[in-house]
């Protein structure tokens, strides 16, 4: 026959309906696949990142740099690293270096209460923290007054060198703290000011909310200047 051979009866009417079912099962699945993969690319690589939270490292070392004049120089390097995947925007900084005399004295064992602190003091024990250097400022995004700004992008490294003398013989002891608050919310005030203790020290003061990360180290680092 010309045509070829002829279908047998009812073949047409059963598989036509089948095969359409199946093209449109395949076409669905296929959407459904392409959609689901734009989704997770989408999720993965744009939403998830921009709802976490910021996160920023801090890095910092001081060093004896000379004697002079009965005075010690003492430099300070700070890095700041963005590893988060999100802006960090600073609402003020404050570094703050507090001198200490370091004493012999008999082994003391400190046992805080319920036995989850314990503090064994060894041979030596240090005095009172007094303010030896302070340096504070306080952002755009604190105060729409002040001229300063700091914010990190994603990966991003911010250094800060800086240099503060003490008297020789005065201090044993040099620790270093850091108050930084930041927040990913940039898109309006979040009031902040400097609070400056009557000897010296400086710290940062805002709104406690869940758009500010409350960044406070004490020591981030420490130099013995005996």
């Amino acid at each position: 026959m010309l045509f070829g051979a002829r279908k047998r009866a009812g073949q047409s009417d059963v598989a036509h309906p089948i095969a359409l079912v199946r093209d449109v099962v395949e076409v669905v699945a296929i959407v459904a696949a392409g959609a689901w993969a734009f989704y997770v690319f989408a999720y993965e690589n744009r939403i998830k990142p921009s709802l976490a939270g910021p996160e920023v490292n801090v890095v910092a070392s001081m060093q004896r740099l000379s004697e002079r004049h009965g005075l010690i120089a003492v430099g300070i390097r700070l890095q700041l690293h963005n590893i988060g995947t999100v802006r960090a925007h600073f609402l003020g900084m404050a570094m703050n270096v507090y001198g200490q005399r370091v004493a012999a004295a008999q082994p003391q064992i400190l046992l805080g209460k319920g036995s989850l602190q314990y503090d064994f003091s060894g041979h030596a024990r240090t005095g009172p923290r007094v303010p030896a250097y302070s340096y504070a400022y306080i952002t755009h995004l604190g105060d729409p007054s002040t001229g300063q700004d700091t914010s990190l992008d994603p990966g991003s490294t911010l250094e800060n060198d800086r240099t503060f003398y003490v008297p020789q013989g005065r201090f044993d002891l040099l620790s270093l703290g850091f108050d930084a608050p930041y927040t990913k919310f940039d898109d309006a005030t979040i009031p902040a000011h400097l609070e400056v203790t009557p000897q010296g020290a400086a710290r940062v003061v805002t709104t406690l909310s869940s758009r500010v990360e409350q960044f406070n180290i004490m020591p981030v680092t420490s130099l013995d200047v005996r």
